[in-house]
């Protein structure tokens, strides 16, 4: 399965605006106006279309802005990168050169396609939910310093593969938890299995962190169980409990912001 290289990581948390008649609620994603400099939690959207083929990706980081240096610190690798800055031109992205078209909004044009990036907070931290997994060797892990990141493709409009992961810090290296399904993933009930079949998820782990608790760096959990609570604008809600590689059984519970 293809697995898509980061390009960086943004914060975004959602408000809940009352409109309409009688107080009826609808959920709208995080977003700032008339922001003082580049620096806080962006998301960045991409997309692209080729031979009936289209793709989208969502991918959130952080922009700490030095006046002519603007420091990036991408979601998944979590490591720093020094973007240069000259007039209204960042340099540096991946995504290509991008246009700053004002302190809260970025536009970039690449060979693949366009992307657009908005900034969610003025605040250079991830913390777009909560993560929570324990059982058997792995131990306990918890935290809301995460980070998510999102990417679907279908052809001719047909869902193919659709994927969330979300990142955090295990003793202060990236862990990546991925959830893909050949489809959409929507509220609902799923198998978790190794290979998405009939319709079933693949819940995936990494981190060079794991290593001392389950003896490797990365492992699909199989048969079990994920159930999809809530899947709104905003965000996506559940819980999950598998079998890790050994057999042992483990179970968690997420929030995430999407991106």
């Amino acid at each position: 399965m293809m697995r898509y290289k980061t390009v960086a990581a943004a914060m975004l948390l959602p408000t809940i605006l009352l409109v309409g008649c009688g107080g009826e609620t609808t959920e709208a994603q995080r977003a700032t106006s008339n922001s003082a400099n580049l620096t806080g939690l962006w998301r960045l959207n991409f997309e692209t279309s080729q031979s009936g083929l289209n793709a989208e990706a969502g991918i959130t980081y952080t922009l700490t802005d030095n006046g002519d240096e603007v420091s990036m610190v991408a979601c998944a690798e979590r490591q720093p990168a020094t973007l240069s800055r000259t007039g209204n031109t960042l340099e540096g992205m991946p995504v290509g050169e991008a246009t700053v078209t004002s302190n809260d909004s970025l536009h970039a044009n690449g060979s693949l396609g366009d992307s657009e990036a908005t900034k969610m907070s003025t605040k250079a931290v991830f913390d777009m939910g909560s993560l929570a997994v324990s059982g058997g060797d792995l131990g306990s892990i918890a935290s809301s310093n995460i980070c998510i990141q999102s990417d679907n493709a279908n052809i001719l409009g047909q869902a193919t593969q659709e994927r969330i992961s979300a990142t955090t810090l295990l003793n202060g290296k990236p862990l990546i938890l991925e959830i893909s399904r050949m489809g959409s993933i929507r509220k609902g009930t799923y198998d978790v299995n190794r290979d998405m079949a009939e319709g079933g998820v693949q819940i995936f782990m990494k981190s060079d962190a794991l290593k001392s608790r389950i003896n490797r760096s990365e492992m699909n959990l199989r048969n079990g169980s994920l159930t999809i609570t809530e899947d709104s604008l905003v965000w996506m809600k559940g819980n999950f409990s598998a079998e890790m590689p050994n057999g042992q059984l483990v179970a968690g519970n997420f929030e995430f912001e999407k991106p």
